[in-house]
């Protein structure tokens, strides 16, 4: 019986450690292959000749409406240096507009009708009392770096900031997040992106 039980407890230490060891194998991979986009998202972004606020100016004459959102995308295939994603929406229509982050030039334009969710954003953004280029004064400004992306959010996460804007913003060789409220322009919810 105790060589049973000597037997049992070798294969359940083996098993366990071989458990572990694979744990510990997948962490690694995961953290490893988590780093690089965030480090070439960083890279690509201080290499842009273009700000977020030029971007927005040049998408804004091929548009109209609301800004909604504006992003920097390092990865796009339609240009080599990374490119801006603006959103602006009308009351019946959603413009999306990507500009060269080399260039300036405008990539492409795609128009679409508006759903269900997209007119009660619509609204609730009409109804915020700071629009998109404040709150990228007001995110800047808070930490000293360079917004990269910024989008209106109107989603009741909060309970104190019924709408609000989440922030990317571009600081020294890391990202930070923050959050900045649409109607009183607050900042909230400030942390590091991982």
């Amino acid at each position: 019986m105790s060589k049973i039980f000597k037997s049992f407890s070798l294969t359940t230490l083996g098993t366990r450690a071989a458990v572990v060891v694979g744990a510990a194998m997948l962490s690694t991979t995961i953290y490893a292959s988590a780093s690089p986009p965030l480090a070439s998202e960083v890279q690509a972004a201080k290499a842009s000749k273009i700000s977020l606020q030029q971007a927005i100016n040049i998408a804004a004459k091929k548009s109209s409406g609301l800004l909604m959102s504006a992003s920097f995308d390092h990865d796009d295939d339609k240009a080599q240096g990374g490119l801006y994603e603006m959103e602006f929406i009308t009351s019946s229509r959603n413009y999306e507009i990507k500009v060269d982050a080399t260039t300036g030039k405008v990539i492409s334009t795609d128009v679409d009708r508006l759903d269900s969710d997209d007119m009660a954003d619509y609204k609730a953004l009409k109804q915020a009392k700071i629009d998109i280029k404040q709150a990228v004064k007001i995110a800047e400004k808070q930490t000293g770096g360079r917004v990269i992306e910024i989008e209106f959010k109107n989603d009741r996460d909060y309970s104190d900031h019924a709408s609000y804007y989440e922030a990317d913003i571009l600081k020294g060789n890391s990202i930070v997040w923050l959050n900045v409220d649409a109607n009183t322009g607050s900042v909230f919810k400030n942390k590091f992106k991982k």
